[in-house]
This record gives structure tokens, sequence and C-alpha cells, in this order.
């Protein structure tokens, strides 16, 4: 009876093993290493193109507050440049203009007429 048990044993343990693998055929494309690899590259490569679309953000952002400035200038000068219109206008400014050029004001005023219609010709 030991000589049975132990070729029993040595049945099962030949058939039935713990560490058994499972066999790989050689036709197999798709296996866990693939999967893994390609996800990893495509979360890489997903991270990348974040990164890139967050710098190319930041960038515009600052492009947008340089402008934004710069409008904000642009309206003040504007602003002054108006005033300085205004004043230039104004009577009071005209009348010291025509004072410090000594200009009179003219009595009588001729005005010239023509009869011909023609002002030019070939």
């Amino acid at each position: 009876m030991g000589k049975a048990i132990v070729n029993c044993m040595a049945f099962i343990s030949h058939h039935i093993s713990p560490r058994q693998t499972p066999q790989k055929s050689e036709g197999n494309w798709f296996s866990m290493n693939k999967l893994n690899s390609v996800l990893l590259l495509t979360f890489g490569l997903f991270a990348v193109l974040y990164l890139v679309q967050v710098n190319v953000l930041a960038t515009k952002g600052y492009a947008i507050k340089d402008l934004e400035k710069k409008i904000a200038l642009q309206k003040k000068e504007n602003e002054r440049f108006q005033m300085k219109i205004i004043e230039a206008q104004s009577i009071g400014r005209i009348q010291k203009k025509i004072e410090d050029m000594k200009l009179v004001r003219s009595e009588q005023i001729d005005y010239l007429t023509s009869s011909a219609r023609t002002v030019a010709a070939r």
C-alpha cells in the first residue's frame, strides 16, 4: 500500500501542479505587457498634449493682458488729445491768437461774381 500511495502522489503532482502557468500560443498578439505599454504611451501622449495646451493658453493670457494695457494707455492718450483739441478750439484761445497775430476785423467785404460758366478750359 505504501508504494501505491507514492505512485498516486507522483501521478497527482505530475498532472495537477499548483505552479502551472497558462501556455502561451505563438499567434497571440494580445498580451497584458502590450496593453500596459499602449496605455502608458497613450497616457504620456495626453500628458504632453495637456502641458502644451496649458502653456499656449498661459502665453495667450499674457499677450491679452499686454494688449489690454496698451488699449488703456491709448484711451488715456486719446482723452488727452481730445482735451487739447477742445482747448485749441475754444473761443478765448482763438481770440487770444487773433490778438497775438495782430489781425483786424474787416469792415467792408467785397464778393467776386463771375458771369462765365466755365472756370478753366483746355
